[in-house]
C-alpha cells in the first residue's frame, strides 16, 4: 500500500488523472501473460491431443462441409465498395468459414468489419494478418516498426521481444488472432527478390535469436505466432508470388542453415508454421511440387522428424508458385493431404470445399485427416480466446495503437539498429566544433529534410541537395560549393529495399561521393538496404565514416543525425555480408552519448500525458496575459523530452513563437555568460575568487569597492547598491539631455541603444564612475545587485583583452555548437526571429526588438555582465546540461568538475545567503517565498531573468528546465508571471510527473 499523505492535493489529482490510462497500457499491453480472454491452454502433448470441452462441442456441431470450411482462411481487404463487404459477409456466413486474412485498408474499417463478420458466423473466425513490421504493413494511419533487416542489426534481442509484445497488443486491439510472422528465412542471397529486407539476416544464430524473441513477444501477448517460410526461402533468386523458385541445396546444408531457426522455435513452443512455395529436390523428388504440397516436407520432416505439433498453414494458395501448376480445389486437396491445417487464400471457396468433400467420400483422403486439422484449428481458436468472443470497441482505435509507449519503442529500435561500418579517426561522434565548417549534402533529397534539420540542432551546418540523376555540370558545381568546408556529411536517399536497379544506387551517386571524399573529411549515411554497399566497392572506403541507417523515413533520419553528433550511441551489427569489404557482424560501437539526445517523455520513464499540465499552465499564462508567448525545454537524463513553443511574439497574434525564435534572457546572462567566463578563467589559474576588486580593476583601488572579493560579488554579498537607473539621468523632463544621444552612429556616438539612437562614447565611463562612487550597504548580507556583474565583465575584458561577448563566444558558445546565442543579436540573426521585449514609451520611445531590454546594458553598448545575452530554450538547455555534466559536453571538458561543484554550491549558508557563485539556489528557509519549485533538491541551481526567463538544473533528478518569455511586452510593469508563479509552477509540475512515474513503475513492478 502506498502512503500519499505527503503529496499535495494537486499531486494526488494528477496521479488519479494519469494513473489509470497508463496502468491500462502497462498491465494490459506489457504483461507476460497477456491473453485477452482468460488463461492460455497448455501446448498439446505427445501424442497430440487437441480435445477440450469447447473444441469437442464445436467439432460435434459441424457437418463435414462446415468442418472443411473451418480449414479455409479467405482474403479480405478494407478499401473496397459496400457490395464487396456484402459479398464477403455472405460468403463467410454461408459456408461458416474458418477465418479471414486482412490486407490493405483502414484500421477502423477492418475492426468494424471484424465485429460484423464475427456476429454472422456459427463458429468464431480466426482473424489473421501479415504484420511483419506491425499492422501498418497492411493498414494506413498506423506507425510502422523497422523492417526485419534493420532489426537484425540490433544486438539486444530483448528489444525484439518488446516489439513482438507491442505488435501483439496492437493486433489484439484490432481483433486479430494470428500474425503471419516472424520471417525466419536465413537470407544468404543478396539477390533474393522477395525475402531480402524481410529477413533478420544471413546467420542462423541471429535469425533464430531474433525469431524466438519476436515469437515469445507475440505469444505472450496472446497472439498466435507463425514462423515462415518453411523450410527456408532465404537463398532463392525468384519470387514465389510469380513463379516456383528452386532451391538446390543438400539436406545437410538445409538442416544446418535453413531449418535451424525453425527447430529452435519449435523446441520453445512455436504455435504455427507457414510452408513455402519452393521446389527442393533434395527433400521432395517430384518435380514442380512445392514444399507446401509435399507430404515429405510438411508431414515427414516438419511434424514427424522435427516434432512440430502446432498449426501448419500454407502460404497463399493464390500465388503463382503453386497456382500455375494446379487447379482450384485440386490445390487445396493436395495441401491438406500434405499435412497443412489451414489453407490460406483459396481462389475458389466452393470448389475447394466440394473437391475435398468428394475426396473424403470416395476415400482419396481419409476423413481423419480433415478431423485432425479441424480439431487443431478449433484448439488454437480457443487458445486465442475465441471460445468467449466479445465485441471490440472502435473508439480511439488509431490513438490506442499509435500510443506514446509504442512510439518510444519504435524510436529505440531504430536508434539501436544504426550500424557504423567504419570510423577512421573517430569522426563519429563529431567533436571539436570550434572553427569547424560543416556542410551536409543530401543525394536524392532536398536540403532542409529531417536529417538536415536534426544535424542543425547540434551545430551550424550548411545544407545542400542534389538529384541522384544529376548532370556532370551540377556535380562539379556542388563539389566546388563544398570546397570551403572542413567536413561533409553526405546522406543517400531515394533508395530501394529490393535488389532491382542495384537498390537505387547509381554510378553518379558513387562518383560524386568518391570525388568529395578524395578532397575532404566525409561521413556517409546510407538510408538503404545494407546490400547496397556492395555496389560502392573500393570507392566507399575513401569516406572517413560510413553509417548504415537501414530505411528511409523521419525516424531513421533523425536517429542518424543524432548518432553523428553523439546524441545517441551506435551499437548495430551488420546482419549480412555487404560486398567484399564489409563482412557480417561488422559494426563499430561508438563512444557513449556526449550531447543531448532528442527524445520523448517515455524515454525518461514519464508518460507524455503527464506533461499536459505543463501545456495547460503555459497556455493559461497567455490567456491571463502574463506574456504573449513562451518557449519551454525539458531535459531529463540527458534527453530533451519536451520542447514546445506557445503563443505569439506579441498580443496581436500575428507571428507565432517558433523553437528557433530568440529571446532577450536578461539576468540569465549572469550565469550563461559572466559566470561561465569567470569559471573558465578560474580553471586557467588566472582569476582567484577571494582576490579583491581593486586587484583586478586598479581604477577602483582608491574606492570603498576595492576590498570586495569576487566571491562576495558573485554571491551578491558585496554590499553593493541593488540597482542604479542610469537612463533617468540622461532625461530632463522627458527629453534627452543635450550631447548625450545622436540619431546616427559616429566616432563620438559609437554605441547603439536602440534603432536610430546612439549614446555618447564617454557615458560608459560615467556609468562605471557612478558605480565606483555608489553607496555601500551597511551590512554584509545577501542583497541582489546588478552592479557587481557589470564590474565582472570589466574584469574579464582586463584579463583577456576581449569583450565579454567575444570571449564567451569563442571559448564556449561556438565549441558547444550554440547557434542561437549571442549578444548584439541584430548582427547575427534575422530580425523576424527576434522577439520584442517592450514598447518603451519613456526612454527609447519605440518597440525594443533585437536590442537589450535592460537600460544599463543598452547604455553600455548591449554587452554587459548582468544582461545583454539573447538565446532560445534549446541552446540554454545545452548550456545548463553542460553545468549538470560538471563541465563536460560533446566529448570536451569546458570546466573542471570541482569548479562546477564549487560554483553551484551555497557559499554563505551561515548568514542565510542561499546563493552559489553566480547561480541561484533554493531558499534555505522552507516556508519563505520560493524562487524555485517546492520539490527542487538542495543540489539544484539556476537563475531567472527580468524579461520572464528562467533556467534551472537539478542533479538529484538529472533534470534541466528552461522557460523563456517576454512578459515585459508591451509593459515591464506586468508582474502576472511572478504573481502566478508560472515558471516555478511548471517546474513543480515536472517534478510531480517524475514522482508519479516512479510510483507507477513501482506499482507495475509489484503487479508483475
Amino acid at each position: 500500500m502506498f502512503c500519499f499523505s505527503v503529496i499535495t492535493m494537486r499531486v494526488s489529482f494528477l496521479f488519479v488523472l494519469f494513473l489509470f490510462p497508463v496502468l491500462f497500457f502497462c498491465i494490459e499491453g506489457h504483461t507476460n501473460t497477456g491473453y485477452p480472454f482468460g488463461s492460455p491452454l497448455p501446448m498439446p502433448q505427445n501424442p497430440p491431443d487437441y480435445s477440450t470441452t469447447w473444441t469437442d462441442s464445436v467439432f460435434n456441431s459441424l457437418t463435414l462441409e462446415e468442418r472443411i470450411a473451418q480449414l479455409l482462411m479467405v482474403r479480405v481487404e478494407t478499401d473496397r465498395s459496400r457490395d464487396y463487404y456484402v459479398d464477403i459477409v455472405q460468403q463467410v456466413s454461408d459456408y461458416n468459414l474458418g477465418g479471414v486474412a486482412f490486407f490493405r485498408g483502414g484500421p477502423k474499417t477492418q475492426l468494424m468489419l471484424t465485429n460484423r463478420l464475427q456476429s454472422q458466423v456459427k463458429t468464431p473466425l480466426l482473424v489473421g494478418m501479415d504484420a511483419e513490421w506491425g499492422p501498418s504493413m497492411r493498414l494506413d494511419s498506423l506507425m510502422s516498426f523497422p523492417r526485419q533487416k534493420a532489426l537484425g542489426a540490433i544486438r539486444n534481442d530483448q528489444l525484439i521481444y518488446q516489439m513482438g509484445l507491442e505488435i501483439g497488443r496492437q493486433l489484439r486491439r484490432l481483433g486479430v488472432h494470428i500474425n503471419f510472422a516472424p520471417v525466419v528465412d536465413v537470407n544468404n542471397n543478396p539477390d533474393n527478390p522477395v525475402i531480402n529486407f524481410r529477413a533478420f539476416g544471413e546467420t542462423p544464430d541471429n535469425v533464430a535469436g531474433k525469431g524466438l524473441a519476436y515469437m515469445h513477444g507475440l505469444q505472450d501477448a496472446g497472439i498466435i505466432a507463425c514462423a515462415k517460410h518453411f523450410p527456408g526461402h532465404g537463398d532463392t533468386n525468384a519470387d514465389s508470388h510469380r513463379t516456383l523458385p528452386r532451391l538446390n541445396h543438400s539436406v545437410d546444408k538445409i538442416e544446418k542453415v535453413h531449418l535451424y531457426p525453425f527447430k529452435k522455435m519449435i523446441d520453445q513452443g512455436l504455435h504455427a508454421v507457414m510452408t513455402a512455395h519452393l521446389e527442393i529436390p533434395s527433400l521432395e523428388p517430384q518435380e514442380q511440387l512445392a514444399a507446401t504440397l509435399s507430404y515429405n516436407i510438411v508431414t515427414d520432416l516438419l511434424q514427424k522428424k522435427m516434432g512440430f505439433q502446432g498449426l501448419v498453414i500454407t502460404d497463399a494458395l493464390s500465388m503463382n508458385g503453386v497456382s500455375d501448376f494446379f487447379e482450384p480445389g485440386e490445390l487445396e486437396l493436395l495441401a491438406l493431404a500434405a499435412g497443412n491445417d489451414i489453407l490460406l487464400l483459396p481462389e475458389d471457396v466452393p470448389k475447394a470445399i466440394s473437391t475435398i468433400k468428394k475426396a473424403v467420400q470416395d476415400g482419396t483422403i481419409p476423413e481423419s485427416r480433415v478431423n485432425q486439422a479441424v480439431k487443431k484449428v478449433l484448439y488454437y481458436k480457443e487458445k486465442a480466446g475465441l471460445d468467449d468472443f466479445r465485441y471490440i470497441p472502435p473508439d480511439n482505435l488509431v490513438d490506442d495503437i499509435n500510443s506514446p509507449q509504442s512510439k518510444k519503442l519504435n524510436k529505440t529500435l531504430v536508434e539501436s539498429s544504426l550500424t557504423l561500418m567504419q570510423n577512421t579517426g573517430d569522426m563519429i561522434p563529431v567533436r571539436e566544433l570550434r572553427n569547424k565548417r560543416i556542410a551536409a549534402l543530401s543525394i536524392g533529397d532536398h536540403p532542409g529534410n529531417t536529417f538536415h534539420s536534426r544535424l542543425a540542432d547540434y551545430a551550424p551546418v550548411s545544407q545542400y541537395g542534389i538529384d541522384k540523376h544529376h548532370t556532370t555540370q551540377r556535380a562539379f558545381q556542388v563539389i566546388s560549393d563544398l570546397k570551403p568546408y572542413d567536413m561533409i556529411i553526405i546522406s543517400v536517399h531515394d533508395n530501394s529495399l529490393f535488389p532491382t536497379n542495384d537498390y537505387g544506387i547509381n554510378g553518379k551517386t558513387i562518383g560524386l561521393i568518391n570525388a568529395i571524399a578524395s578532397q575532404q573529411d566525409v561521413v556517409v549515411t546510407l538510408f538503404a538496404n545494407p546490400y547496397s554497399l556492395a555496389f560502392f566497392e573500393d570507392d566507399i572506403l575513401k569516406a572517413n565514416s560510413i553509417l548504415v541507417a537501414y530505411q528511409e523515413g523521419d525516424l531513421f533520419e533523425d536517429a542518424a543525425a543524432q548518432a553523428i553528433f553523439g546524441g545517441i550511441q551506435t551499437s548495430g551489427s551488420l546482419p549480412v555480408t555487404a560486398g567484399s569489404h564489409f563482412p557480417v557482424n561488422t559494426g563499430v560501437i561508438s563512444k557513449n552519448p556526449t550531447r543531448i539526445h532528442h527524445g520523448m517523455p517515455e524515454e525518461a520513464g514519464i508518460h507524455s500525458r503527464m506533461f499536459d499540465q505543463v501545456d495547460s499552465i503555459a497556455i493559461d499564462g497567455i490567456r491571463k496575459e502574463a506574456y504573449p508567448g513562451c518557449q519551454i525545454a525539458i531535459v531529463k537524463n540527458g534527453s530533451m523530452i519536451y520542447h514546445k513553443s506557445f503563443g505569439y511574439h506579441t498580443y496581436d497574434s500575428i507571428n507565432p513563437v517558433r523553437s528557433s525564435d530568440i529571446y532577450d534572457v536578461a539576468s540569465v546572462t549572469k550565469v550563461a555568460a559572466t559566470t561561465a567566463a569567470v569559471m573558465h578563467l578560474h580553471d586557467e589559474g588566472i582569476l582567484e575568487l577571494d582576490k579583491e576588486l581593486g586587484f583586478y580593476l586598479p581604477w577602483l583601488a582608491d574606492s570603498d569597492k576595492a576590498d570586495i572579493t569576487l566571491r562576495e560579488i558573485m554571491t551578491h554579498q558585496g554590499r553593493l547598491t541593488p540597482w542604479i537607473p542610469f537612463y533617468r539621468a540622461t532625461l530632463n523632463k522627458g527629453d534627452y539631455m543635450a550631447g548625450l544621444y545622436y540619431t546616427e552612429q559616429s566616432p563620438d556616438y559609437p554605441l547603439q541603444v536602440a534603432n536610430g539612437l546612439y549614446i555618447n562614447k564617454h557615458y560608459r565611463d560615467t556609468i562605471l564612475t557612478a558605480i565606483a562612487e555608489s553607496d555601500l550597504l551597511s551590512e554584509s548580507v545577501y542583497q541582489y545587485s546588478d552592479l557587481g556583474f557589470i564590474l565582472l565583465a570589466e574584469i574579464v575584458e582586463e584579463i583577456t583583452g576581449e569583450n565579454l561577448d567575444q570571449f564567451v563566444n569563442h571559448f564556449l558558445y561556438e565549441p558547444l555548437g550554440l547557434q542561437n546565442t549571442a549578444f548584439l543579436p541584430l548582427k547575427t540573426f534575422a530580425s523576424e526571429r527576434l522577439i520584442p521585449s517592450e514598447n518603451d514609451t519613456i526612454w527609447r520611445r519605440q518597440v525594443i526588438k533585437g536590442h537589450v531590454h535592460d537600460p544599463t546594458a543598452a547604455m553600455l553598448g548591449g554587452v554587459s555582465g548582468h544582461a545583454g545575452l539573447f538565446s532560445n530554450a534549446a541552446d540554454l538547455a545545452v548550456l545548463m546540461q553542460l553545468f549538470l555534466n560538471e563541465g563536460h559536453y560533446g566529448g570536451e571538458e569546458y570546466f573542471l568538475p570541482r569548479t562546477v561543484k564549487a560554483f553551484t554550491h551555497v557559499q554563505y549558508q551561515d548568514n542565510g545567503n542561499r546563493r552559489g557563485l553566480g547561480f541561484d539556489k533554493p531558499s534555505l528557509e522552507p516556508d519563505s517565498l520560493r524562487n524555485t519549485a517546492r520539490s527542487a533538491s538542495p543540489m539544484s541551481f539556476g537563475h531567472s531573468g527580468f524579461t520572464g526567463s528562467y533556467v534551472w538544473a537539478d542533479p538529484a533528478e538529472n533534470l534541466v528546465y528552461v522557460f523563456l518569455s517576454n512578459r515585459t511586452y508591451p509593459d515591464q510593469s506586468n508582474r502576472k508571471i511572478i504573481e502566478e508563479n508560472i515558471r516555478t509552477e511548471i517546474l513543480q509540475t515536472i517534478y510531480e510527473a517524475i514522482y508519479h512515474s516512479k510510483i507507477l513503475q513501482q506499482y507495475i513492478g509489484s503487479a508483475n
